[in-house]
């Protein structure tokens, strides 16, 4: 890797941290990748039953080294915690590595460890210091995160903090592989859908989901996000659709899933379903959305355009509610997008 110098001996690590720290979380999979470790991550983050336990386990038990990306998020994450607990119960070496402002002190095991503060570092530096740990404890590394950052801040008032991953630009998704899987309003039955690949390519689309007097066109060749599908809503005389708590958590579990498929194997699984083969209406309920849902899924390589989505969101007017989740996962190059629609409860 181009700006790093040649690692120490390879070494077995275990990455523990948040899935809603994926994109920094693969950054360091990469880079220490790269560097010759040997490097475990859990590409699903999707946590549950024994089997995913089990597996879980057997990685710490493998590793040499846990590096723990601690955050808000990370803190938040019952499984983190779980696995620093396990980690720290097999005496593994941790070093936690210091992604945002949050305190070491919210853990009794992250306070009692030295750890790196990544935020005021560049990279490079960053995974020199995490190799430096690899050893027996000798190599110098910062001091527990509270007096690092006080140091630091002290060193530099007034300075922003460096964002590990800030200059990722997260690409969205090609319109080839845009599905929709959806269950009828009041219902409760699952549609049967024919995938968008298959649909006739000049199929109608009514003039009013692409041309808004209101809206800027350029923004149409745009990524699609929710925040760009809510602006065009707005132009069109649309109520906003509201981030739901549950439906976005169906969205980034379903995506933590899609993560974990070895390529192959993504190109021949019903994208619409989890890995215990359930739908998103079951995904839904299990969440406790009681509505009628949509699901939109992409995987692919290239970028998904706001006009590609709108064109496949004819009778939107019903939907009240979202989940939105993307990420590109640097470790395989592969991008993935999801958008859950829900009537409300």
């Amino acid at each position: 890797m181009d700006g790093f110098p040649p690692g120490n001996a390879m070494t077995k690590i275990f990455i523990s941290y948040s899935s809603r720290d994926a994109e920094q979380a693969d950054r360091y999979y990469q880079a220490l990748v790269e560097q010759a470790h040997e490097v475990w991550m859990d590409r699903a983050e999707l946590k549950g039953g024994q089997e995913w336990v089990h597996i879980i386990q057997e990685q710490i038990r493998w590793a040499d080294v846990m590096l723990v990306l601690w955050s808000a998020h990370a803190l938040a994450s019952t499984w983190v915690g779980r696995e620093i607990t396990f980690a720290e119960g097999l005496n593994k070496k941790i070093i936690p590595v210091q992604i945002d402002a949050t305190s070491p002190r919210e853990n009794i095991i992250i306070n009692a460890l030295q750890g790196i503060d990544a935020r005021y570092l560049p990279f490079e530096t960053v995974i020199n210091k995490i190799e430096q740990g690899f050893g027996d404890g000798s190599a110098e590394i910062d001091t527990p995160l509270d007096a690092t950052l006080r140091k630091r801040a002290a060193a530099r008032p007034g300075r922003d903090p460096r964002l590990i991953g800030g200059g990722i630009v997260i690409l969205l998704l090609a319109i080839g592989g845009l599905m929709v899987a959806s269950r009828g309003s009041g219902s409760g039955q699952l549609v049967t859908l024919t995938p968008q690949s298959t649909l006739p390519p000049t199929a109608a689309t009514p003039a009013r989901l692409t041309v808004v007097p209101t809206f800027p066109a350029d923004e149409l060749d745009q990524p699609a996000t929710l925040d760009r599908l809510n602006a065009w809503r707005a132009a069109s005389g649309l109520t906003p659709l509201a981030e739901n708590a549950a439906l976005q958590a169906v969205a980034e579990q379903h995506i933590s899933y899609l993560r974990s498929l070895p390529l192959p194997e993504l190109e021949s699984t019903n994208v619409f379903r989890n890995a215990d083969g359930q739908d998103v209406v079951y995904m839904a309920d299990a969440a406790g959305y009681a509505g009628s849902v949509t699901l939109f899924v992409e995987t692919s390589d290239t970028p998904f355009s706001l006009q590609a989505l709108l064109e496949r969101l004819d009778g939107q007017e019903i939907y009240t509610e979202a989940g939105f989740s993307q990420v590109q996962a640097i470790a395989t190059g592969k991008l993935y997008w999801v958008l859950i629609l829900g009537t409300g409860g």
